[in-house]
């Protein structure tokens, strides 16, 4: 994570593919915005298909549709909650979540690699002495939420 994100943002960022889809999702969205216009005007936009703008606003729906599926299955809904959750448990105060990354020092760093590391939500998670820099309570969540 880069020093000039917060440890919120540093969480936030990790999952690249809610990320990329949410971008997508996005980018869809306005073009179809541009597609229903163009369809209330009666025009056809994409000459080389011949396809009319209400196609091809229904092409996009269909793969904007697609994206929300794979948003939904990522839980991508909750991913703020539980990115704060996360860093609750580790420690973190509201307060620390907005400290930039490299205010902290080099134990509070290794709990927002650790928080990055959890909010993807691996299949497999290899850890070597995750508890080194934790406090008691840090690692009685971090056990409760391991299991």
């Amino acid at each position: 994570a880069s020093d000039t994100v917060t440890a919120h943002e540093a969480v936030m960022t990790v999952d690249e593919e809610r990320l990329r889809l949410e971008k997508e999702a996005e980018d869809l969205n306005n073009y179809i915005a541009v597609l229903t216009e163009a369809a209330d005007k009666g025009e056809t936009l994409d000459e080389e298909s011949g396809k009319t703008a209400e196609e091809q606003q229904e092409e996009m729906m269909d793969i904007l549709n697609g994206i929300y599926e794979r948003l939904d299955a990522l839980d991508a809904a909750t991913a703020e909650v539980r990115a704060r959750s996360i860093l609750k448990g580790l420690g973190f105060t509201h307060e620390m979540q907005s400290k930039k990354t490299k205010d902290f020092s080099g134990g509070w760093r290794m709990r927002v690699s650790l928080a990055r590391a959890l909010f993807i939500q691996p299949t497999l998670l290899l850890l070597d002495e995750p508890t080194n820099h934790l406090d008691m309570e840090a690692v009685i969540w971090l056990e409760e939420y391991l299991s």
